[in-house]
Formats: structure tokens, C-alpha cells, sequence
């Protein structure tokens, strides 16, 4: 007996179960989450409240300054972003850490579609009179979600590839069941 099964069976010994298991047969499907884009979720998971009441303050501060036409733009944007992040943020964590392609699609494209555009509309429009503090949290809201559009089409392709090579092999393996002869991969046959 070599000096690496004694350390191994000592260890397993003192602490058990905690023995290499990598030889046994993987049958569940990895879960590859992508990490810039989960960092970047967790971040604007907890600046979106900041985000809305520098909203809310600006709004009270200066509400009474704008026009009729700009108080409706304003408050329907302001409503439809906080209606859309609250999903588009839920999308977003469910399509990352389960691997769920539908998920992380509905991200990206309220993020894209949606999101970024009306965001910007906050930060680039003169009307609005921004001041500088307004225009910080809003620049930190729209570089996070250019990250996510980034980051969330990275992992979306990378998901996707593995998502198709795990159902290729699933077919294969089902495709080689119902052939004569052929045995699959750990089982022995018993004559």
C-alpha cells in the first residue's frame, strides 16, 4: 500500500464521504452559470432601490418644472422600467443559475429591447434637467445594464452550445439502446 491510499484511507477514516468521487458516472447535466453576468445581476440587484429613490427624489424635486407632455413621458417611462427591470432582473437569475435558455432569451431581450433604450432616454434627454447626481446614478444604471447585454449574449451562446451537445449525446445514447449487440457504457453482461 503506497503513501496515497493510507493518506486516503486515514482521511476518509477521520472525515467520510469525503474520498475523490470522480470516478463514478456523471448522469445529471452540469449547470454552467456565467459569472460576469451573475456579479453584474447581484449588483444591480441591490443598486436598483438607490436607483429609485434618486428617481423618486428627482421627480419630487422637480416635477413641478416640467410640462404637461413631460410629466406623462416621464412618470410612463419611470413605471414601465421598474415593471420590466423587477422581470427582466428575475429572468435574468433564473436563466443563469438553472441554465435556462428561454429564461436567459427573455433577459437579454428585455434588456436589449426595452431597458437599455429607455434608460438612456433618462440619462441623454435635456428635458429632464438632470442634476449631477442624477445623472451618476443613472450613468451606473446604464453602464450595469450594458454589462448584462455584454455578459447575458455570452452566456446565452455558451449555454445554448452545451444545452445542443448535451441533447446530441442524450439522442446518441437513446439512438444506441435499441441496437442489437451493442452494450451501453458500465453495464456487464451476465451470461
Amino acid at each position: 500500500m503506497d503513501w496515497k491510499n493510507k493518506v486516503t484511507s486515514l482521511t476518509d477514516m477521520v472525515i467520510p464521504g469525503i474520498t475523490d468521487t470522480s470516478n463514478h458516472k456523471i448522469i445529471e447535466n452540469e449547470v454552467m452559470s456565467n459569472l460576469p453576468l451573475q456579479m453584474s445581476l447581484y449588483f444591480n440587484v441591490i443598486f436598483f432601490p438607490i436607483w429609485l429613490i434618486v428617481i423618486a427624489l428627482l421627480l419630487y424635486d422637480k416635477y413641478a418644472c416640467y410640462n404637461s407632455f413631460t410629466k406623462f413621458v416621464i412618470i410612463t417611462i419611470i413605471v414601465t422600467i421598474v415593471i420590466v427591470e423587477t422581470l427582466r432582473l428575475y429572468l435574468g437569475y433564473e436563466g443563469n443559475l438553472q441554465d435556462k435558455i428561454p429564461e436567459l432569451a427573455g433577459f437579454w431581450m428585455l434588456s436589449v429591447l426595452l431597458q437599455l433604450p429607455l434608460q438612456c432616454f433618462l440619462l441623454f434627454n435635456p428635458h429632464f434637467r438632470l442634476n449631477i447626481l442624477d445623472i451618476v446614478v443613472q450613468s451606473t444604471m446604464c453602464t450595469l445594464l450594458t454589462t448584462q447585454v455584454i455578459s447575458g449574449y455570452r452566456g446565452l451562446t455558451y449555454t445554448s452550445k452545451q444545452q445542443a451537445i448535451y441533447y446530441r449525446i442524450i439522442k446518441l445514447r437513446n439512438s444506441n439502446q435499441g441496437v442489437p449487440g451493442h452494450q451501453p457504457a458500465g453495464e456487464i453482461k451476465q451470461d
